[in-house]
Parts: C-alpha cells; sequence; structure tokens
C-alpha cells in the first residue's frame, strides 16, 4: 500500500486526497489553516471535473448544492456579441457548474473523512528529505514536530506552496499591472440570473458577471471596484464579500522531483479567464492520484506541464483579447466574437475548452 502526505487541503488537495484514498492508498493530509474556507473563491466546476470526481461519488452532492450555468453571453458594453450555448456542449455534464468554493471543500472534506481521512489542520510542512526507497518530512503542529515517512508527497497548497520551495523548482512568470476585484453580491440585475456574462467595456476594462446558487452574484474586473463598474441598470442590495487581488501568468519548471510532485496553483496560477484554475489543479490532483497507484509517474511532470502550459496560454489569450486597447483592433474583435464566435462550428470547439474536455486527462 503506497503512502502519500498530500500537502493542502483546499480543492485540489481534498480531491488528490479523495482519489488517492479511494484507489486503496494511505493519505495523511494537512493545511495550514486552523479550518477550510468559509468564502467563496473559485466559482465554476467544468465538466471534466465532474466526470473525474463521479467514481468517489461526490459528483451528484455538487451538482445538488450548485447551479448549473447553461449560457455564457459576451457583450460590448450593452450590445451582445454573441451567446455561447453550454448546454449543446457534448458532454452528459453539459453545463458549469456554479457553486462556491466553501461549498466544494465542504462536500469533498466530507466524502473524505467518510473514508476514514480527516484532514490535520494547524500542521505545515519545514522540509523533506527523499531517497530511492521513500520520503521523510518534517512537519509542525501547534508548535510541537511530526514526521511523516511514506512514498510520496502531493504538493496542493496553493500558489505559495512550501513544497514547491523546498523542491526548489523555478515558478517563472509575469504579472498584470492591473488590479483586480472582485464582489459576491444580491442586485438586481438586467441580465438576469443563471447564467455568465462578459462585458468588454469601451473603457478597456473587463466585467465578469456570475450567477451564484440563491440568487446571488459574483462580479469580478480587472479594476479596484468591480462595483463602480456595473451597468446603470443595474442595483446592488447587498455586498456578501468583496476583495481586492493581483493576478499572474506562472509555471514550473517541473512539476516534480523523484518521490515529491505538485498539483493545483502549486503547479501553475493564470488568469480567471475561461474559469479553468480549480479545475485544471483537480484534474492534475487526480492523474497524479492514478499514477501514484497504477504507474507512470515518470511522465506525470512531462504531460502536466504540456496541458498547463496550454490552459495558461489560451487564458492570457482570452483576457488581451478582452482588454484590447487599439480601437480598430477592438472593432475587428467585436466583429469576429459575433459572427465567427456565433457559429456553431466555432462555438463546438470553445466549449470543449471551457468544459475542460479538449483533452484527454493523460
Amino acid at each position: 500500500m503506497k503512502k502519500v502526505l498530500v500537502a493542502g487541503a483546499g480543492p485540489v488537495g481534498l480531491a488528490t486526497a479523495l482519489e488517492l484514498t479511494r484507489r486503496g492508498a494511505a493519505v495523511r493530509i494537512i493545511d495550514k489553516s486552523a479550518d477550510r474556507t468559509h468564502l467563496s473563491k473559485a466559482v465554476g466546476i467544468n465538466a471534466r471535473t465532474l466526470e473525474l470526481l463521479e467514481p468517489a461519488g461526490v459528483t451528484p452532492q455538487l451538482i445538488e448544492a450548485g447551479l448549473p450555468l447553461k449560457r455564457m453571453t459576451l457583450r460590448y458594453d450593452d450590445r451582445v456579441l454573441t451567446t455561447i450555448a453550454l448546454d449543446k456542449t457534448d458532454h452528459r455534464f453539459n453545463f458549469i457548474l456554479s457553486l462556491p468554493q466553501s461549498e466544494t471543500e465542504r462536500i469533498l472534506e466530507a466524502a473524505l473523512a467518510a473514508r476514514g481521512v480527516t484532514v490535520e489542520r494547524k500542521t505545515e510542512l519545514s522540509g523533506f528529505e527523499q531517497s530511492a526507497v521513500g520520503v521523510s518530512a518534517r512537519l509542525i503542529q501547534d508548535n510541537r514536530v511530526d514526521h511523516f515517512i511514506g512514498d510520496y508527497i502531493a504538493g496542493c497548497d496553493g500558489a505559495h506552496s512550501a513544497v514547491r520551495k523546498a523542491l526548489g523548482v523555478g515558478f517563472s512568470g509575469e504579472r498584470y499591472p492591473d488590479e483586480w476585484s472582485l464582489a459576491d453580491i444580491r442586485m438586481d440585475w438586467p441580465y438576469g440570473h443563471g447564467g455568465g456574462d462578459l462585458i468588454m467595456r469601451p473603457d478597456n476594462q473587463v466585467l465578469f458577471v456570475v450567477s451564484l446558487p440563491d440568487g446571488r452574484f459574483r462580479v469580478i474586473a480587472n479594476a479596484p471596484d468591480v462595483l463602480t463598474l456595473l451597468p446603470e441598470s443595474s442595483r446592488v442590495t447587498e455586498i456578501l464579500w468583496q476583495t481586492n487581488f493581483s493576478v499572474s501568468l506562472r509555471q514550473v519548471d517541473s512539476y516534480g522531483s523523484g518521490r515529491v510532485f505538485l498539483a493545483g496553483d502549486a503547479a501553475h496560477i493564470h488568469s480567471p479567464a475561461g474559469g479553468r484554475g480549480m479545475n485544471l489543479g483537480i484534474e492534475d490532483g487526480c492523474v497524479l492520484a492514478r499514477r501514484t497507484v497504477e504507474g507512470g509517474l515518470e511522465r506525470y511532470s512531462a504531460d502536466r506541464h504540456r496541458v498547463g502550459a496550454q490552459v495558461v496560454r489560451e487564458s492570457d489569450q482570452q483576457f488581451r483579447l478582452a482588454a484590447i486597447r487599439n480601437p480598430l483592433l477592438k472593432g475587428m474583435r467585436n466583429l469576429i466574437v459575433r459572427y465567427v464566435l456565433g457559429c456553431e462550428c466555432a462555438q463546438a470547439p470553445f466549449r470543449r475548452r471551457m468544459a475542460g474536455i479538449d483533452h484527454p486527462a493523460i
């Protein structure tokens, strides 16, 4: 039986631990936080993620708790350019599931606990050593030193990953100059509830509006105060959560070394465009779990690096396309979105990319 330490108990770490446990590995999962997040954070779950988590039995619970989004409308100011019909995706999960990350983590953690694995909170990895036959990790838990001795470490501990830093692998990339902001709100929204809207504004700022369960909305923009970018015809009635953040494009040089591997934000971060971040990370974790048990870890880094590079590149392209500043190029973009992306022959592959089914889960 393989013994694996999973560092990080966000959605990626929980999914990795759940899949490892389901496949018969012995798992310890640690997290430096005292409790799972109570914030919404990542809110979109795509078809690939629902497919990968289905064998663990959590997909029906996720769908029951979430809101299936069947359309995504692209606008220039208040003018519709095209609507992406997500329900035409060639997959049984023909939607993007809107669900706050807090709920995703709750469901995954409960499923993991039902299999006898409890997240060890307020526990940090402070270093590790590895050999040809195993790994030894030093853990700090409530100011006490503990040790893990086993076969592998899965670093799912986010953008500031302690595992990545201990591995010493490069995390190259760049940071967007804009300050971003988001808010979860209740509002009177002129375009209705139950879908998503991408609004490209004449001032070159980009506004994303996504419906959440229970009549709420997530709004996000590449500007310091997202609420000031809402159309005049909308009216905010309640602010549930609001924050500012920066966005970078980064990917590790290698997804692992020896017996230590990386998944999720520990390996790649990119813009919110396309909603692939958490989903790509969960796919990393599920692939890593399968290969840990069944073999093939020697190809994990190269295979996942290739997939991750594609997603990072596409998310950057999508954002830069939406935020074009040149007036002539902006007009050309609007025509392309309206008349090319409006065609089914262009929408079908675009939907597959959003669903995460544009490549095999290698």
